[in-house]
């Protein structure tokens, strides 16, 4: 003879299933990342292989110019050949780190509203938004991590809306500094971007 589970039995079961899914969930929810953050990394790690990659090319940046003066990283402004196209000047960083990138649409001259010269704006086939210039001798790279999408804010933007003013987290918008070593700079007034490079060290660490 089968015994099966009683009406009772069934809804006791299901009632300590929902206690605890109320009581685990929110934890589960709090420690997975969010999309942006995910997508914070993904343009930093980008940046700092695409960074990488000019900077250890002696073909792109050669440590002596055309002039035969020594030259540091990115300082070294003459025009190069790279994939049948030439790139010079001001604005040879930003088109070739461009290059190196699945554009979405076209590149455009303009700055996005920052405060940067020489300027090249463009959007990447997954969905970022990038503006790079230069800020005196460093470049440097704003970078919106779902284009046009809300809520467009970047932490210690002073000229943003209270909305953006008011945020702590989950900021969509970020910007970094690229020196011409190659060394590359999170700004101190946006720690929750500090925040969502770190790799937990329980990921990391083993025994």
């Amino acid at each position: 003879m089968k015994k099966g589970f009683t009406l009772s039995e069934v809804m006791i079961a299901l009632t300590v299933l929902g206690v605890l899914c109320v009581t685990v969930l929110p934890a589960i929810v709090s420690t997975m990342p969010s999309q942006k953050k995910i997508m914070i990394k993904r343009a930093y790690y980008t940046t700092a292989n695409l960074v990488s990659d000019l900077i250890n090319d002696p073909d792109l940046y050669p440590s002596v110019n055309t002039a035969g003066v020594e030259t540091v990283g990115f300082d070294n402004t003459d025009t190069v050949t790279f994939r049948g196209e030439t790139y010079g000047g001001t604005t040879k960083f930003q088109e070739l780190f461009a290059a190196q990138l699945n554009i979405d649409g076209d590149i455009t001259t303009g700055c996005n509203g920052e405060s940067l010269t020489n300027c090249r704006t463009f959007k990447t086939a997954d969905g970022i938004l990038w503006t790079i210039g230069t800020s005196g001798t460093d470049y440097v790279i704003y970078v919106d991590v779902n284009a046009d999408k809300e809520p467009n804010c970047r932490q210690g933007d002073t000229t943003a809306d209270d909305d953006c003013k008011n945020r702590e987290k989950d900021f969509d918008k970020f910007s970094m500094t690229v020196k011409t070593d190659g060394g590359i700079e999170i700004p101190d007034e946006q720690p929750w971007v500090k925040e969502a490079l770190q790799v937990s060290s329980s990921l990391v660490d083993r025994d």
